[in-house]
């Protein structure tokens, strides 16, 4: 019996001490996202912008190269899949001036928003579809296009940025409805920014100058809204980006540096924090998130991993060492000097970046807005096997577990 109660100390301090070590040493499982890889632009000269980021049902990743005037799409790993060329090459299709936003449906569809000219354009793989609307202020009309977004019924949903307003559209390009105008009563905006729509055909929208999330059914019936003004744990600051996993999680990118998780109901999950100025953000079918970042002349494309509670092996998809940078050979075209709007007279207080105009009948070209982040993003990406500092537990809070640990050990040896 004695020789059985010996044995029992050992056993109980090595269990103590495995305990510590996952509380201390468990930090990639608790990571809300874990940085996987990161590829971009570079061409050595005048650099180039991108404000719009999508994923399609193959987890190929989509582009609106702004400044370049084309598409890119890309395997999950960042290789280079095709390039799309938006200069005038069939019958009855625009120059795209100004690409913008841009949505895939589920038949792999593609639809893109042209800030200067005012228009929807569609696209397949095999090539361009068709274009709709001009600008002004009419059902079908534009004023800055930004985001878009298509339903599972193949819906298409345009943030009407200059108008303050959210239109629907059939995949033809038919108009079928609109709502909101320029304010911050529910169902109102403040240069709306993007959309996005989940599985059950809610629709989300970034209300850029109002920082915050409105939720609207699919007859833009006003359901909830969240967020304010701020740096902390569910405010924006200047939400330019959103998108939403299969599960009806939604993902907000902003300027501040970071993506923000939110339940469907908008309850606050986690906080991605990217490191440089984040445009827009994507998720694919697995729930891999991609966010666009601007760094100075340039843009890059973070991957990140997120961890799913109900799968451990899900938890910690790890830190790749693999590192890559898109290298385009040809000479980009040169990027117009970026014209910034106004808000509204009437506007309480303007949007930091992007700021947006009411609706005018002259022309006004938004290429992208002025981003000047202190550094380069390769510079704050956490090293391949490194967790972000703020990620883990903290000095004082691994010191308070190690005291409870030794405490119940100094129990347990006290005992024999």
């Amino acid at each position: 019996m004695q020789n059985k109660k010996n044995l029992a100390h050992p056993v109980s301090i090595v269990l103590c001490l495995l305990l510590f070590l996952v509380l201390v040493q468990g930090v990639a499982a608790e990571a809300p996202c874990t940085f996987v890889k990161m590829w971009g632009s570079y061409d050595g000269g005048s650099g180039t912008t991108s404000n719009g980021i999508a994923t399609d049902a193959s987890d190929k990743v989509y582009v609106a190269e702004t400044g370049n005037n084309r598409i890119l799409v890309f395997s999950s790993d960042g290789s280079i899949l095709s390039r799309w060329n938006l200069n005038w090459t069939e019958p009855g299709q625009l120059d795209v001036a100004s690409p913008y936003g841009i949505a895939v449906d589920s038949s792999h569809n593609v639809y893109i928003t042209d800030r200067e000219n005012n228009t929807v354009q569609k696209y397949t793989p095999r090539g361009f579809v068709t274009t709709w609307g001009n600008e002004g202020t009419g059902e079908g009309q534009f004023s800055s296009p930004a985001g878009v977004a298509v339903d599972p019924s193949g819906n298409v949903y345009v943030a009407d940025t200059g108008n303050n307003r959210i239109q629907k559209f059939h995949s033809t390009g038919t108009f079928l409805m609109a709502w909101g105008s320029y304010g911050t009563p529910d169902g109102s905006f403040n240069a709306p920014m993007d959309v996005t729509v989940d599985s059950s055909g809610h629709v989300y929208i970034a209300d850029t100058g109002n920082k915050r999330i409105q939720k609207f059914s699919p007859d833009g019936t006003f359901l909830a809204k969240w967020g304010s003004e701020g740096t902390g744990e569910g405010q924006f600051s200047t939400p330019t980006g959103i998108a939403v996993d299969s599960k009806g999680n939604v993902y907000v990118a902003d300027l501040t540096s970071r993506v923000q998780e939110f339940n469907p109901a908008g309850e606050f999950l986690t906080t991605c924090d990217t490191g440089a100025t984040t445009n827009d953000v994507a998720v694919d079918p697995s729930g891999t998130i991609y966010a666009l970042w601007q760094s100075g002349p340039h843009w890059k494309i973070g991957k990140y991993g997120t961890r799913d509670p109900t799968s451990p092996s899900a938890s910690a998809p790890g830190v790749h060492t693999t590192f890559s940078v898109f290298v385009e050979q040809t000479k980009p075209r040169v990027t117009p000097t970026t014209s910034l709007m106004t808000a509204p007279p009437t506007s309480p207080a303007t949007i930091a970046t992007p700021t947006m105009t009411p609706p005018t009948t002259t022309r006004v070209t938004i290429v992208s807005p002025t981003l000047s982040p202190t550094m380069d993003s390769d510079t704050k990406i956490a090293e391949p096997g490194e967790q972000p500092a703020e990620q883990g537990r903290k000095p004082e809070e691994q010191w308070n577990i190690l005291d409870r640990v030794m405490a119940v050990l100094g129990k347990l040896v006290g005992r024999k």
